[in-house]
């Protein structure tokens, strides 16, 4: 069981000097590795048979041939879309400090859905105040869901999400998780673990240690840790 007196008070102040330190360390060792999620081949299929059921709905509703000129033009933006979006790989690069371990992933996305993004944007903009001009504020009514999603996409660019493990090393830790993930292509090596004294805790979630690399990083990766933690046999 954890002894109070031991541990400072947990405060908005301990959570970030925590975070802090780890920042503000050398890093000693990092890893670089791609996220690419094993049903991201099948993204793009299974968009293709929606559109092509709604297709065959909307035709055999109103025998108008036409609509495979939609059907073509959905195709052609949203098979794209459904593959760099909607099943996003990332780039994902861990640190290793002696004081905890940084992770960083950034979505693999090309800039040109970014600049598609902002561009339909600024044109959802145009025509709420274009609606505005000629209707009134009433125009607005209904529709200001979408004007705001308009002005906030304006900034839509590509973005890096970082977490930050902070060791304690006071604590052992035990292993929860070790082991290849077949939720990832490429031998990607998931890897988890707690400080059990923290269960039932406000410590346990800024203290728990997780991260992904490829398989044949892990050895040395873990070599790295024990230099820092350790762990529960």
């Amino acid at each position: 069981m954890i002894h109070a007196v031991s541990l400072p008070e947990y405060t908005e102040a301990y959570q970030q000097q925590q975070r802090q330190q780890v920042l503000d360390s050398e890093v000693v060792h990092e890893w670089e590795c791609i996220l690419r999620s094993t049903l991201k081949p099948y993204t793009p299929i299974i968009m293709s048979g929606i559109l092509s059921v709604m297709f065959g709905v909307f035709y055999f509703l109103s025998g108008d041939f036409h609509f495979i000129y939609f059907w073509a033009f959905l195709m052609l933006v949203m098979v794209p879309v459904s593959y760099f979006l909607f099943d996003a790989d990332y780039d994902y690069k861990g640190q290793i400090t002696p004081k905890g371990i940084i992770i960083q992933k950034t979505e693999r996305v090309p800039e040109i859905f970014y600049k598609a993004t902002r561009g339909m944007a600024y044109i959802g903009i145009v025509v709420c105040v274009i609606a505005a001009l000629m209707v009134g504020p009433m125009a607005f009514v209904g529709a200001g869901a979408f004007a705001l999603l308009s002005f906030k996409m304006t900034g839509f660019h590509k973005q890096t999400e970082i977490d930050i493990h902070p060791f304690h090393q006071n604590n052992s830790y035990q292993v929860l998780i070790s082991r290849l993930d077949d939720m990832y292509q490429w031998d990607i090596y998931t890897f988890l673990c707690d400080v059990p004294d923290f269960i039932d805790t406000d410590y346990y979630d800024l203290h728990i240690m997780s991260f992904e690399c490829k398989a044949s990083d892990f050895a040395n990766i873990e070599s790295v840790l024990k230099e820092y933690v350790s762990f529960i046999d």
